[in-house]
């Protein structure tokens, strides 16, 4: 098995033989039972899933809390969220630190 990239990077995926006879036989069964589609698109959803999974922490999504905290930094003080941070983990770690001290500040006082 491989994933393709840009018609042009191929990553090798290992599998072991076990997985490997899996895949077939759940892949035969999806053909024969008419439901290749749904096995498609369910493979597709799990494998977007993992890739995002491999991600560095940094560049996955901001977490809830981290969105709803940086919101109120914001508000509170009038700046904007840039765009990187409502992407990604690190920019919004970056947001945060930078406001954080100054927010707190405001809001003891």
């Amino acid at each position: 098995m491989q994933l393709v990239l840009n018609d042009e990077e191929v990553i090798p995926i290992p599998l072991d033989d076990f997985v490997q006879e899996a895949w077939v036989l759940q892949y035969k069964r999806a053909s024969f039972q008419g439901g290749l589609e749904g096995f498609v698109e369910r493979l597709a959803t799990c494998f977007a899933s993992s890739l995002a999974e491999c991600l560095d922490p940094d560049l996955k999504l901001p977490t809830d809390a981290q969105l709803k905290y940086a919101t109120a930094i914001a508000r509170d003080l009038g700046v904007a969220l840039p765009s990187e941070a409502l992407r990604f983990r690190g920019a919004m770690t970056e947001f945060i630190d930078r406001f954080a001290d100054v927010h707190k500040r405001r809001r003891q006082s």
